[in-house]
């Protein structure tokens, strides 16, 4: 077991949201485990009934989904797993059965917004079994005409530190609002973005990003879901969205083709960060609908 490691100089940007992380730091470890020859790190906290699955491995570590655990762990355990481990899907698979047979968790409700939206149907279409529900927030639905193999080799000739800064300006790009937010929320958006940008700087390796590509080039090649791919699927999906988010169009099509879908809708004018900027009503959303789903265990 680990500590998580405290970043320093947040305590500037927000003392209150610096107390809030610096307690979770404090009450949340790391476990690292060796699968398949490979390093994994995994946090599990919480209680309940219900038992949340997410993913980190992404923007960076397990510590950047704080809010995520601490919006969750309060009425249902808490699996969040960092895949950055991994380039190829099964291999990532096998690892989260690993761990959820560890940690003596049959049944998950996978919850992935963004990248982790990504993860989640990767882990979903081989493992759907395994899924009672599944929570998609903000994310791309499959599409072979994405699957193209230049970002990758053009990643292999970038120097790193172009690709970092590239990184931020997309971070900036769907940070952008056109609505106004309260100054309490904007103080959380300012720790939570200081604590993005050192992961940008160390745990955005070569080795980790050219993973990431191979995973998301995977996930467009295996292609849109069929009509009959999970009908003897008993689960419930929720996908979560806003009109201003790029990727609402693939809400749509996700909701035409996943099986018992619904849609929650968060405000608009706060493009890819509406749940974010709306964490509680995100969080209720979410709460609300795995509440209505069975047992896991």
């Amino acid at each position: 077991m680990s500590q998580f490691h405290l970043p320093q100089d947040l305590e500037s940007v927000s003392p209150s949201e610096f107390a809030r992380f610096r307690g979770f730091l404090a009450s949340h470890t790391i476990t690292e485990t060796e699968i398949g020859g490979a390093a994994v790190s995994y946090s599990v906290s919480g209680q309940g009934e219900k038992a949340l699955l997410t993913f980190a491995g992404g923007w960076g570590g397990i510590e950047i989904l704080y809010e995520t655990v601490l919006g969750f762990e309060t009425l249902n355990r808490v699996v969040v797993i960092d895949i950055s481990p991994f380039g190829d899907p099964n291999e990532m698979v096998d690892a989260i059965d690993h761990i959820l047979g560890r940690e003596g968790l049959e049944k998950v409700v996978v919850v992935g917004q963004s990248l982790a939206g990504i993860l989640a149907q990767l882990y979903f279409r081989r493992r759907s079994e395994r899924v009672l529900g599944l929570v998609l927030t903000n994310t791309l639905s499959p599409r072979p005409e994405r699957c193209r193999r230049w970002p990758l080799l053009l990643f292999k000739c970038l120097p790193m530190s172009l690709i970092r800064s590239l990184v931020l300006r997309k971070m900036a790009r769907i940070e952008r609002l056109t609505e106004e937010i309260p100054p309490s929320v904007e103080m959380r958006r300012r720790f939570v973005r200081a604590l993005l940008l050192p992961s940008v700087e160390h745990a955005f390796t070569r080795k980790r990003i050219e993973r990431i590509l191979r995973l998301a080039w995977h996930f467009n090649l295996e292609g849109p879901y069929g009509p009959s791919e999970f009908s003897d699927w008993a689960g419930q999906v929720l996908l979560v969205t806003s009109e201003d988010d790029p990727y609402h169009e693939d809400a749509k099509t996700l909701a035409s083709t996943l099986p018992a879908t619904e849609l929650f809708e968060l405000p608009s004018g706060f493009g890819h960060v509406a749940p974010q900027i709306h964490l509680e009503q995100f969080h209720a959303g979410i709460q609300a609908f795995v509440e209505r789903l069975p047992g896991c265990h």
